[in-house]
């Protein structure tokens, strides 16, 4: 009998042990994360303007957004971040045929690949730890890859059939943005985290043309540039895995 309690007593020590270590461990204070996560890109400002007068009117619809950060707090609650981040946006063909004058029996309908935003920024960011919850905030600078969608038209005036086609563009600027997240700590290594985040470019593309043909006619443009602000708002949702324990109390 007392064998049989002895045992029941080292195991639930055992068990009692476990438990403090795990919780211990899972509270012990990470310096850095990569995280990786996806959510949807709200266009704004004149990205989103689909008012054809509009100078710089992108005509940008809501797309899906995509990220990984590399982050590592170098002193208290301040650290370094590398992020990473993938737009892609639809284009509004409705305000693109809202912009073409035609007659009410006129038929046309219109194509466009999507936009496509690329950038890379890096920058401080400050962490607040809450327990198992932690909010960051973070300011960052980088550069910016945007690829202007090709567009295309095609209809009838009257009896006339004709379409009109617009090259796309690809084009480099500097990039600017900020966010904040919110994480949860699952245990040692892993956490979930929300994210949202802004960033705005100013491009330049070049060497766009636009060609119409109707029946027996064809003319292009001259090569001309576009100047366009691409601003945008990422919501999303992924995992963190956390690296670099402050203390090793085991």
């Amino acid at each position: 009998m007392k064998k049989l309690f002895y045992t029941i007593l080292a195991v639930g020590l055992t068990t009692t042990a476990f438990c403090q270590k795990t919780f211990i461990l899972s509270h012990q204070d990470k310096k850095g994360f990569i995280s990786a996560s996806a959510g949807v890109s709200l266009p704004v400002g004149s990205f989103a303007n689909c008012n054809s007068s509009a100078p710089q009117a992108c005509m940008a619809g809501q797309g899906v957004a995509f990220n990984a950060a590399l982050g590592y707090r170098l002193a208290g609650p301040v650290g370094l971040m590398v992020r990473g981040e993938q737009h892609r946006n639809t284009v509004d063909t409705g305000a693109m045929l809202d912009a073409l004058y035609r007659n009410d029996s006129d038929i046309w309908t219109a194509k466009a690949d999507n936009w496509s935003v690329m950038t890379v920024m890096a920058g401080p960011y400050v962490t607040f730890p809450m327990g198992r919850f932690s909010a960051d905030a973070r300011l960052l600078a980088g550069r910016a890859l945007a690829v202007l969608p090709n567009t295309s038209m095609s209809g009838n005036f009257g009896r006339t059939e004709m379409s009109v086609t617009t090259t796309g563009s690809q084009s480099m600027a500097l990039a600017l943005g900020g966010g904040v997240s919110l994480r949860y700590r699952l245990g040692r290594l892993i956490s979930v985290h929300l994210d949202a985040d802004y960033s705005r470019s100013d491009f330049t593309f070049k060497n766009l043309t636009s060609t119409a043909i109707s029946t027996d006619k064809r003319s292009e443009s001259l090569s001309y540039s576009s100047d366009r602000t691409v601003s945008v708002v990422g919501v999303s949702a992924g995992l963190s895995i956390l690296f670099s324990t402050k203390y090793h109390p085991f």
